[in-house]
């Protein structure tokens, strides 16, 4: 008997894949799911897939189309990566916690610091002529909607700091925001990540752009990436030195909240590097 939201559920799968995946695939496979009765074994099987062909577009054979789908999943996770990073920026360096006598957690503060502001201005000064190339396309034809999209990097991160600001004054006290507030404000921060990163890919997504400047937007992107493990490996050396030797401060006295985190941060790094690097050797073995 087939279930009655064997179909949402199907349709719920397949929206994870990406769009070319689904293009060439989704057809096939909801067929395979609908004459297997849609069972929720058979659909959490075909969901769990959906990350290996974000990570390994192999069925992109389309240089630029692969360099695309690079481009976009590496935003993203390069984006939560970041917003990793500045909590724990929050949480240890702005608060002073550095443990004596172990010179390599002020190391990890300096290489994250430095290495976090370079992958940004690479991922930047890479993507700019790209960024504008989309622009120019959707103001010459009128495309409303995509240039919204290429804006939300700038809209996004401005409306959440008004709405940070605001927080603030309202339930502030003298030592700032309570516990609760903190995490509120930053699932917050990363959704704003979220909503900025998923602009310039959903734009790339609508435009298709090809040419020089998307080969130039994928190499930087490998760049970024590569600096930014750098800056991710400093945030792991440091969390560990704090729990073994800062274990008086709040939060390093316990290794699992510590640990998720750093599972967290090898997680984004992992994928933000993957994609970046397949999107760099299309561009490079771009004729």
């Amino acid at each position: 008997m087939r279930s009655p939201a064997a179909p949402l559920l199907t349709r719920a799968a397949l929206a994870l894949y990406p769009p070319a995946w689904r293009a060439r695939y989704g057809d096939e496979v909801r067929a395979l799911l609908e004459d297997s009765g849609g069972r929720p074994a058979a659909v959490a099987s075909v969901a769990w897939r959906a990350l290996p062909a974000w990570l390994w577009p192999r069925h992109l054979h389309d240089r630029p189309a692969r360099m695309r789908a690079s481009l976009a999943t590496a935003l993203m996770s390069w984006s939560m990566l970041a917003g990793l990073g500045l909590v724990f920026a929050q949480l240890t360096q702005l608060q002073g916690l550095i443990a004596p006598d172990y010179p390599q957690v002020r190391w990890a503060y300096a290489f994250f610091d430095g290495s976090l502001a370079l992958s940004a201005l690479v991922a930047g000064l890479g993507g700019l002529p790209l960024w504008l190339l989309m622009l120019r396309r959707t103001r010459r034809e009128q495309r409303t909607r995509d240039t919204v999209y290429l804006f939300l990097p700038v809209i996004a991160p401005v409306a959440y700091l008004i709405g940070l600001i605001v927080t603030v004054r309202l339930v502030g006290g003298a030592n700032g925001v309570s516990l609760g507030w903190f995490g509120a404000v930053t699932l917050a921060g990363f959704a704003a990540a979220a909503t900025a990163a998923a602009g310039p890919g959903l734009a790339l997504r609508r435009l298709q752009p090809r040419g020089p400047a998307l080969r130039v937007a994928a190499t930087a992107a490998g760049l970024s990436a590569a600096v930014m493990a750098v800056a991710a490996v400093a945030i792991v050396v440091a969390v560990v030195s704090l729990c073994l030797w800062a274990r008086q401060f709040s939060g390093y006295h316990n290794f699992t909240a510590p640990g998720i985190y750093v599972a967290l941060v090898a997680v984004a790094a992992t994928v933000t590097a993957v994609s970046a690097a397949r999107g760099t050797r299309a561009a490079l073995a771009q004729p």
